[in-house]
């Protein structure tokens, strides 16, 4: 049932007794009042003065005092733009929101625009580039600040390329070919680090407060290294006998999720040939306790990226197809680019948009192939997105985080 619909069965309510007002009159107000049904509605109030006395659609206008301690009387339907002052007033009239009043559903689109635009929030995100000394670009963590339409980034720690983080008590631990795996606190300044042999590219990592562990995905390596809090190594896991055969990485596994005693592994090639074009990509699901490889939970994917548990359900970024997957890995939304970085504040997703490097790969895929990097804000009821664009110089974006509640710079 569309919001229309719902909108119009609670006037059709026979135990609905009050008088309906239209609060403004415009363009909104005459569908709303067209909606509901002229003879529904007694009479409109507008803040211009010159409008009072005077009709539309019929309707007589009226100065909003005439409903001032009218709670039990009136049903006021909000038909302005300006429904935040509106709603204020309402308020201060003493009418409760729901109850007393609500914004009419044809400013829906209006409303949630407005609200993903002014949307505030505080990201982190790491960059894969080669070190730079250049405040601006290269790889390393990066912080984004949104706020109410504006967003301004920073680049925080240069530590060449920078892949997956996770969130370790009130810090952070990002994994780096450079540095190995580091930690570095809201101040930005690393804690301590541990190298690992050259050329095995630490990628994603994940962390088990019940097990105390850090996973590690080494995708030249095509193993998982688990690491104690004090990132002494434990054990291995390793993806297959292919590397051991072949002195090469065969699967690229990226990204992993820790969850309940599982760790979820993102792989470009479950059969170990995606340097032979098979993307036959998937997310792998490891019993951690038993060190057992099991099935995977999600097969057919291109160049997946960044499994999640968020609010108890299973997400993914169907990288190379630009699609971001839910609800039971169908598809919540498309993108024109290269998607890698997911994370979620409670309203909407942020998505990372890399530069792509194989657009041609995409052709016959995606009619719109974008080549433009930055963070994707995502509203998954509404469909609706904003694209918060950097520069193209910091054209790989790996991992987001939400990093503070508050938004200072």
């Amino acid at each position: 049932m569309s919001v229309e619909q719902n909108f119009l069965k609670i006037f059709k309510l026979k135990s609905f007794k009050k008088k309906i007002v239209i609060f403004g009159s415009g363009n909104t107000a005459s569908k709303t009042i067209r909606l509901i049904g002229k003879n529904k509605v007694s009479f409109i109030v507008d803040n211009l003065k010159s409008l009072w006395s005077s009709e539309y659609e019929e309707k007589k206008i009226f100065n909003p005092s005439k409903i001032k301690k009218g709670q039990n009387k009136y049903f006021i339907i909000i038909c302005t733009t300006s429904y935040d002052e509106v709603s204020k007033q309402l308020n201060e009239y003493g009418f409760k929101y729901n109850s007393d009043f609500i914004i009419s559903p044809i400013l829906d689109d209006i409303r949630n625009v407005h609200k993903i635009e002014n949307h505030n929030v505080n990201l982190i995100f790491s960059s894969g580039g080669p070190k730079n000394t250049n405040k601006d670009y290269g790889g390393g963590i990066y912080q984004l600040i949104f706020n109410n339409n504006n967003w301004h980034y920073k680049k925080k720690i240069s530590a060449g390329n920078c892949y997956g983080i996770t969130k370790y008590k009130e810090n952070f631990v990002c994994a780096s070919s450079e540095l190995g795996v580091f930690e570095f606190n809201k101040n930005f300044r690393i804690i301590r680090k541990k190298n690992f042999s050259v050329g095995s590219r630490p990628h994603g990592i994940s962390y088990s407060e019940d097990n105390k562990e850090f996973y590690v995905t080494m995708s030249n390596q095509d193993k998982i290294i688990v690491l104690d809090n004090n990132f002494d190594f434990k054990f291995k896991i390793e993806i297959s006998e292919k590397f051991k055969k072949f002195k090469t990485p065969s699967h690229h596994c990226n990204d992993c999720v820790y969850h309940n005693g599982y760790l979820y592994v993102s792989m470009f090639s479950e059969t170990g040939n995606w340097k032979n074009d098979v993307y036959d990509g998937c997310i792998l699901e490891i019993d951690i306790e038993n060190k057992k490889i099991l099935k995977p939970i999600k097969k057919n994917l291109w160049m997946p990226h960044n499994p999640e548990i968020i609010e108890g359900s299973f997400y993914v970024n169907d990288s190379l197809k630009g699609d971001l997957l839910g609800n039971n890995f169908s598809v919540l939304g498309s993108f024109p680019a290269f998607t890698r970085g997911l994370a979620h504040d409670g309203t909407f997703f942020y998505l990372g948009q890399s530069r792509n490097r194989n657009p041609s790969k995409n052709i016959g895929v995606k009619n719109n192939i974008s080549i433009d990097a930055g963070i994707i804000v995502f509203d998954e009821k509404t469909k609706l997105s904003k694209f918060l664009q950097i520069s193209s110089k910091i054209s790989e974006i790996h991992s987001i985080k939400i990093f503070k509640d508050d938004y200072e710079k």
